[in-house]
């Protein structure tokens, strides 16, 4: 399969999946995953879509958290994650993963987090985008690995 139409089937299931899953290390050495929300999904975040439009090329992710979280321990440790996405299926060919892995960044831009805000989120964080425990984390991914149509593949992103 190309890698043109394999980035493309990559990039459907970044807008469709429901969750994606972050691994972090651990101070520990352990890995940790625990599962976030998608804001590339076009159906769960409408409004969030244009500002993907710009980032086909480089699959740029971002996800939202508490500034207090162990995760958050973990990343300023170690800015080196990966995030999965799938698409479960009982028919081989159906199943589709996405591993994206790079060295993540907090979004310090106020702008930026105004923009990514969602409704809803005022329960996490009373004072909305300018909570101080609101946090917007950015990944622009150095590579993908995954699986689609029963074949493992592998390309660079950086």
């Amino acid at each position: 399969m190309e890698e043109k139409e394999l980035k493309k089937a990559c990039l459907n299931l970044m807008e469709t999946a429901n969750v994606v899953y972050l691994s972090t290390i651990g101070s520990d050495g352990f890995p940790y995953t625990r599962i976030m929300s998608n804001l590339r999904n076009k159906k769960e975040n409408p409004g969030l879509v244009k500002i993907f439009e710009q980032h086909k090329e480089d699959f740029l992710i971002f996800m939202v958290t508490s500034s207090s979280s162990a995760k958050m321990q973990q990343i300023r440790a170690n800015p080196k994650v990966s995030v999965y996405l799938a698409v479960y299926s009982d028919i081989p060919s159906e199943f589709q993963c996405l591993m994206l892995g790079g060295e993540i960044e907090e979004v310090t831009d106020k702008h930026l987090k105004k923009q990514l805000w969602q409704d809803g989120w005022e329960m996490f964080w009373p004072g909305r985008a300018d909570d101080p425990e609101f946090t917007v984390l950015k990944l622009i991914p150095a590579f993908a690995k995954g699986g689609y149509k029963e074949a493992p593949f592998e390309f660079k992103l950086k």
